[in-house]
C-alpha cells in the first residue's frame, strides 16, 4: 500500500511504527459493508513490531538499556483491539507472546522491574483482567491468557 510506502520515509522510528499500526484500519472497516482483510491488518501489526524493536535496539545502543516499553503496548492494545473484532488471524497466543516480550524488555531493562512499573502496561493487562472476570462471550475470549 501507498501508506506504507510512505510511512517508511518517516524519519524517526517510533513515527514509522505508529504510522504502520495506524495504516492496519486501512484493511478492518468495523461496519457492516467494511473491509476486513485480517491477514493484510496481521502484517501490518507484524511490521510495525519489527519497527518497534528496531527502535529498541537503537536505545540499547544509545543508553545501554532498553528504552520505554510504550511501543509494544501501543501495539498489544491493537492486538486487543481487532482481537476483539473477531480478526481470525489474532490469536490469544499472539497475545500472551506479546505480553511475556513486553515483560521480558521489562526485566531487561532494570532487574527490579515489575509489569506494573509501567502504568501503561498495567492498564492493559488489567483490562484484561477485569474482561475476564466480566465473563460473557468476550471474557471466555481472553480466559486463555495468563497476566
Amino acid at each position: 500500500s501507498i501508506f506504507l510506502q510512505y510511512s517508511a520515509k518517516l524519519l524517526k522510528k517510533p513515527d514509522q511504527c505508529r504510522a504502520v499500526y495506524a495504516c492496519s484500519h486501512l484493511f478492518w472497516v468495523d461496519d457492516q459493508d467494511g473491509i476486513k482483510d485480517g491477514e493484510r491488518v496481521l502484517l501490518c501489526l507484524k511490521r510495525a513490531l519489527r519497527i518497534a524493536n528496531a527502535a529498541q535496539q537503537m536505545a540499547n545502543v544509545a543508553r545501554g538499556s532498553s528504552g520505554p516499553v510504550t511501543l509494544f503496548v501501543e501495539i498489544l492494545n491493537k492486538y486487543i483491539y481487532y482481537y476483539e473484532k473477531g480478526n481470525p488471524q489474532i490469536t490469544s497466543a499472539t497475545i500472551q507472546g506479546l505480553i511475556e516480550l513486553i515483560k521480558t524488555e521489562m526485566q531487561s531493562d532494570s532487574a527490579s522491574a515489575l509489569p506494573a512499573s509501567d502504568p501503561f502496561f498495567a492498564s492493559t493487562l488489567r483490562y484484561i483482567q477485569f474482561q475476564k472476570q466480566k465473563g460473557g462471550i468476550l471474557g471466555e475470549k481472553y480466559d486463555s491468557i495468563k497476566v
